[in-house]
Formats: C-alpha cells, structure tokens, sequence
C-alpha cells in the first residue's frame, strides 16, 4: 500500500490531519504500518469499527485506537537506550522510537483518556 492509497482509504472516512506510513530507513519498503490522525475524534472512531478487520489483498488490517494501550506501557523513567536493550533480546530492532511531549520532554502516556 503507498501513502496515496493508505490516505484515501481512510479518507473517505473523514478529514484527515496527518497521514503516514512506516518504511524502512535504508530499504524504503512499507514495514505494514502507519498513523492516521483525523480532524475529528468521531471520524477516528468511525474508522476503526468501519475498517479493523477488512482484508485487504492478502493481509487482515488493524485499526487499534492510539489511546488505548495494546499490551501496557514502557516505564516512564525509561530511555531509548534502556528501550532497545530491553527489546533486542528478542531479536534485530529496525525502528524504534519513545514518543516524547515536545512541550515536557517527557514519554507520552498513552493510557491517558482522550
């Protein structure tokens, strides 16, 4: 899927503020991923019972909502460092990245309400 085609089909579900897809760094290949933010909260909603479990080609997509947890969270106190140590042991990290509040400096929670 390209950026055009993961942009339009959850386009037509509402406006959307920012759309991305996740590739590798060195390869560009798509990693089967990416972030959709939508101008209203409701078009969101709408896109994850609308579009979570539709297959498309040979792959069953995901729309989890970003503010709920998929498994718990990092400790606050954790760096990127500390992240990837932690990982690693489970085998080659591609990406990785803490999201971090540019106003704080600290991780973003994602278990924070909406």
């Amino acid at each position: 899927m390209s950026q055009e085609e993961l942009r339009s089909l959850f386009g037509s579900l509402g406006d959307i503020e920012s759309c991305k897809l996740v590739r590798d760094k060195v390869t560009g290949q798509s990693l089967g991923y990416g972030f959709v933010n939508y101008v209203e909260a409701g078009d969101a909603d709408k896109a994850i019972s609308t579009l979570n479990g539709l297959k498309l080609q040979t792959k069953t997509i995901k729309v989890p909502d970003a503010g709920v947890p998929q498994g718990g969270g990092l400790p606050k106190a954790m760096g990127q460092k500390e992240m990837e140590q932690l990982f690693s042991q489970y085998g080659r990290i591609i990406t990785s990245r803490i999201l971090v509040d540019q106003v704080t400096g600290c991780s973003l929670d994602t278990r924070a309400p909406r």
